[in-house]
């Protein structure tokens, strides 16, 4: 990935970053970084994320599908209950299965990891508008 200096453009939205897995949080976090984004908030689990949700708002939830503990991504976005628009990233689930599961749950996106900059800006910019 290239290195931008500057934020490509100043955004206020609000992002909730569901992400177990330290190096690809950064990865992600980088290039929000270099989009300009800076009202982040990360959790590493399901729970976290729904405790997030009761009692903030958020234009845009990142869910990895594959967390650890008892919900997975697409189990917590569906206890969201459509508070948030959900982009699902994964590494690994990519199967048909799995993206049924997505297409119910009511998702916003997919990212495939590993993140480009280009690949999460037209998510991002397709669930916003």
């Amino acid at each position: 990935m290239k290195e931008l200096t500057k934020p490509m453009y100043m955004n206020n939205r609000t992002l909730l970053i569901v992400e177990d897995d330290q190096m690809s949080f950064e990865s992600l976090k980088k290039i929000l970084d270099n989009l300009g984004y800076q009202n982040m908030v990360h959790v590493k689990t399901g729970m976290d994320a729904l405790s997030e949700v009761k009692t903030k708002t958020f234009d845009i939830v990142l869910m990895d599908i594959g967390l650890e503990g008892k919900l997975d991504g697409i189990d917590t976005s569906t206890l969201m209950e459509g508070k948030s628009r959900v982009i699902f990233t994964s590494a690994h689930h990519k199967d048909g299965e799995t993206f049924k599961r997505i297409a119910k749950a009511g998702s916003y996106g997919f990212i495939s990891k590993p993140y480009t900059l280009q690949q999460v800006r037209e998510a991002l910019e397709n669930a916003l508008n």
